[in-house]
Formats: structure tokens, C-alpha cells, sequence
């Protein structure tokens, strides 16, 4: 019985790249296809650092990285399909091969598409996500180091969520969607984990002017190989009544049920919140709300406002979540989310503006994130409280970003399940954590072809129940050029520092060239 399950469940590990993308053609329809886009890519790169492995200060060891990275892009934005998917596969080469801590390859996809399969109907959204997440909070952090292995493991995830819609003239709109996802890491400590979740949602239409409503059933069943099987139940009922054209009040009520193994209190109970939505201008909104839930109060906050030339945002959030959540819907800054509002002053069609910001970022070497949190490993569902704070600035030539979080997570479900990430010694590691980080990039657009970034980011992250805290910070400066239309260029100063569970201090100095061209 035991093979026969092993079997079933590698055969579902080939979703990720497979199946999905099996799905995602399925959802294609004839009209669609002079929509498609492929641009097969290749990078070469050559690097130099003189801690490969990001072992502690006395065991640093200098290496020679030889690269190879081919991918491909593949888009399509059809009025059927909206969909994006990256990929590339890395090959690493060392000057001493028998260096431990480094890895000789690494696979990165990120796949979102949005289908409509009966118009009016039926629809289909699907995502999948290969790439390396880190272990543990207290220890190295590779700051997207590819060829370093210590306290990292190859995180494969999948969702896949049709669903129903039904307007009822202008009255009310109806949405009955499944979810099915798979979250595994690969690794013995972290239990390979499989959700199935049905949601019955309905909701006041157009008619509605003054007063809107919406009433919701949700039911979520967790499997996974190191823990016992969890089932969450949540039913919500949210109303809106607009005392002018710019603001709203708002209130909800709702239950919640979960049936983890609770360190101790309730995991059920009634909730309810008040607040109110403010849209002073088209550009600027801010939403607030407070109330009960069963582990206590809650906040939430959402402030928005975008100028020609700035965009800011401020967010605060508390939820009962669990790492598989955080890899199924990443919780960093969105690059090219900030710069589509950025740019949305100047380009009003979404379409032509998401290939400008596309080209701007691939341009200028810009990330597709900026790092907030570090989301480590652990079976245990916890209570996250999150702070997030975003701005980005563009003139003719230049990009400022800016961003600030601050997350605190503590444990609700028992510390059993991490026994084989943790250990008995540091069993309660992760019972209480408070993370503060802060990221900053600057992009100059020295001539058409030429751009120079140099960004910096900072944490410090503590364990509140063992005393151990740790601290990392990166800076790096990154010269780009475009040589041809599709040939590209980059040299990378790279500086990076962090400790080790409060104690050892690692350093990496590195000196990286590139070179990118789309065939």
C-alpha cells in the first residue's frame, strides 16, 4: 500500500510542468492562438565569490561559477487566455568540483494563466512555481545566490481552480469554484501536502447603488504526509452602505472552524468587523476595518495613491495561514505591480502597458519582487500579522523603489509536526518570530542602451522564545547594456552578509558578467 502510494504521488509531482501546461492548451481556443508568444532565451554568466557555499568566516572558500541558462517566455494575451509562463534551467560548473554546499543545477518556472472556457460560464485559472525557498530563517540566506545549497530545498507547487459564474441579470452574481494544489519540498522535514477546497460565494450586482452585500461558504481539507489531515470551515456575510459617492461604511460577521491540534484555546469561533472604505479621488483610496476573531482582534488596512510620477502603498493584515499558503501566493512586493500603476499615468491601455513594463524591467535588470519576510519551513499553522509598505518614483531616466515590512508569527497548532525539521534541541524555534525588513533600488537610465541599479536590503529576524536573533544584509551594483535588439549585457558587484542563530558571521564578496540573448 505504501509503494502504490509513493507511486501515485510522484506521478503527481510532473504537474508542475506537465500537467499544467497540458491544461493551460486545453484552454486554448482557435480565435486565440495569433496571440502566442515564445521567445526561447539563453544566458551565459561567469562569477566569482570568494564564499561559494556561504560557510562561516573560517571556512570561506573562493570559486569560479561557470553558467549556462537556457529558458524560454511563453505568453498569450487572447480575450480567452491570459497567460505567462517563464522558465530556465541553470548549470553550474565549479572550479573545484568537490566543493560541498553548492548545488550543479537549478530549475525556475513561474506559470499564471487565466482562462475562460464557456463564455459566461465556465473558467479555469491555474498557476505553477518551481524555485529555491530557504529552510530555516536562522541560517545563510543565499540572496538569490543559484549556486548555493546550504539551508535551501527545491519547493515544487501547482493550483488549479475552475470555476462556475452566473449573473443574475443585474441583481446578483453567483461563483461555485474548486481548488485543487500540491505544495512539496522534497525534503523529509517538511511534509508533501495536497489541498482540495470548494467555495460558494454570492454576491450583489449593479442594481445594488447604495447599499452592496456578498455571503460566502468556504471548506478547505489539508492532506499531508507528516500531520494529521485538517479540514477549515469559514462562512462570511459582508455588507457595504455608501454614504456618498466617495464613502462607505462596512461591517462583517462570519465563523470560523479548524480542527489542527491547538497548543492550547479555541480553534473556532464567531468573528465580526466594522470600517469603512474612503475614495477621496480616483487616485487615492483607503480602507480600514477592526473587529473580533477567535484567536482575538484583528486589523486590516489598505492605502493606495498614485501621482504621475510616484505610487505608494501601505498594507496591514492578521491571518491563520501555514507555510504551503505563503509558496502557493508568494506575500512580496510586486515589481511589475508597482510599475503598472506607475505607469498607468502615461499609458492607459493595460495591455500595451504590461509589454512596457515587461520591457522596461528585462531593460533596466530590474527583479520581479521585492523580498519581504522570509517565509521558512514548518507544518504548523500560525497567526501572521503583516506590515508592508511600498513606494516606487520614475522620472524620464530613473526608478527609485522602496520597501518596509514587519511580520510577526506565532504557532497555533502543535510543535510535533516540525520534530524532524527542528529537532528536539530547537523545538521551539519557530514558536514565536518577529521579522523586520526594508529593501531599496535605484534604477539611472544612463543612455538608451545603458542602465546602472544598485540596491541594498536589510532584516533582522528573531526568535521571541528563544532569545536568538539574526541579521542579514546584501548590496548589490549592476551595470547593464543592450548590445542588439535581443542581445544583452550585465556585470554584477555583489556584498552580502548575515549570522548564523545570533552566533557565526558569513561574508560573500562577488564579482559576476552575463551575457543574454533571446533567439
Amino acid at each position: 500500500m505504501a509503494d502504490t502510494r509513493r507511486k501515485a504521488m510522484r506521478g503527481r509531482l510532473r504537474l508542475p510542468l506537465t500537467g499544467s501546461v497540458a491544461l493551460l492548451a486545453m484552454s486554448v481556443t482557435p480565435a486565440s492562438h495569433a496571440e502566442w508568444r515564445f521567445a526561447p532565451t539563453v544566458e551565459l554568466k561567469e562569477t566569482y565569490s570568494d564564499n561559494v557555499a556561504l560557510a562561516r568566516d573560517e571556512l570561506a572558500r573562493a570559486q569560479f561559477i561557470s553558467e549556462v541558462a537556457p529558458g524560454f517566455v511563453l505568453s498569450d494575451n487572447s480575450p480567452s487566455l491570459k497567460l505567462r509562463a517563464s522558465y530556465q534551467l541553470h548549470y553550474f560548473s565549479f572550479s573545484d568540483k568537490e566543493l560541498a554546499g553548492t548545488r550543479n543545477s537549478q530549475s525556475q518556472l513561474n506559470a499564471d494563466a487565466k482562462a475562460s472556457l464557456i463564455d459566461e460560464l465556465l473558467y479555469l485559472d491555474s498557476s505553477a512555481m518551481i524555485g529555491q525557498q530557504p529552510i530555516s530563517a536562522f541560517a545563510q540566506q543565499s540572496n538569490n545566490n543559484g549556486y548555493t545549497d546550504v539551508n535551501r530545498a527545491n519547493v515544487k507547487s501547482y493550483r488549479i481552480s475552475p470555476y462556475l459564474k452566473h449573473r443574475f441579470d443585474t441583481e446578483a452574481v453567483s461563483e461555485l469554484r474548486y481548488t485543487h494544489d500540491m505544495v512539496d519540498a522534497g525534503t523529509s522535514g517538511l511534509g508533501r501536502t495536497s489541498g482540495d477546497l470548494l467555495a460558494l460565494s454570492l454576491s450583489s450586482g449593479p442594481a445594488f447603488r447604495r447599499f452592496n452585500w456578498s455571503a460566502s461558504l468556504t471548506r478547505q481539507k489539508l492532506s499531508n504526509t507528516l500531520a494529521p489531515e485538517s479540514t477549515t470551515d469559514q462562512a462570511g456575510l459582508n455588507l457595504s452602505y455608501a454614504l456618498s459617492s466617495t464613502f462607505s461604511l462596512t461591517t462583517s460577521v462570519g465563523h470560523d472552524k479548524y480542527d489542527y491540534q491547538a497548543l492550547g484555546g479555541t480553534t473556532s469561533g464567531k468573528s465580526w468587523t466594522v470600517g469603512f472604505h474612503w475614495t477621496p479621488t480616483a487616485r487615492t483610496s483607503l480602507q480600514l476595518s477592526a473587529g473580533k476573531r477567535y484567536y482575538g482582534s484583528t486589523y486590516a488596512l489598505t492605502a493606495t495613491h498614485h501621482s504621475r510620477n510616484s505610487v505608494w502603498s501601505v498594507n496591514y493584515n492578521d491571518e491563520v495561514t501555514n507555510t504551503r499558503s505563503q509558496f502557493l501566493l508568494p506575500a512580496t512586493v510586486d515589481t511589475a505591480g508597482l510599475l503598472d500603476r506607475l505607469f498607468s499615468a502615461t499609458i492607459a491601455d493595460p495591455v500595451a502597458r504590461a509589454l512596457a513594463v515587461d520591457a522596461y524591467m528585462r531593460a533596466t535588470g530590474l527583479p520581479v519582487s521585492l523580498a519581504d519576510n522570509i517565509n521558512y519551513f514548518s507544518n504548523r499553522f500560525i497567526l501572521q500579522k503583516r506590515f508592508q509598505a511600498s513606494v516606487a518614483f520614475n522620472t524620464a531616466r530613473s526608478t527609485l523603489l522602496l520597501s518596509l515590512s514587519d511580520t510577526k508569527r506565532n504557532a497555533l497548532s502543535a510543535v510535533q509536526t516540525d520534530s524532524g525539521l527542528l529537532g528536539p534541541s530547537q523545538s521551539t524555534l519557530n514558536d514565536d518570530t518577529h521579522q523586520i525588513g526594508a529593501t531599496g533600488m535605484a534604477n539611472w537610465q544612463m543612455t538608451g542602451r545603458s542602465a546602472l541599479s544598485l540596491s541594498a536590503n536589510a532584516a533582522r529576524i528573531e526568535s521571541v522564545s528563544t532569545g536568538i536573533v539574526d541579521h542579514t544584509r546584501a548590496v548589490r551594483l549592476n551595470v547593464t547594456r543592450q548590445f542588439q535588439t535581443k542581445v544583452k549585457g550585465s556585470v554584477e558587484l555583489r556584498r552580502v552578509y548575515g549570522t548564523i542563530q545570533g552566533s557565526n558571521e558569513y561574508h560573500e564578496n562577488a564579482v559576476a558578467a552575463s551575457l543574454s540573448v533571446q533567439l
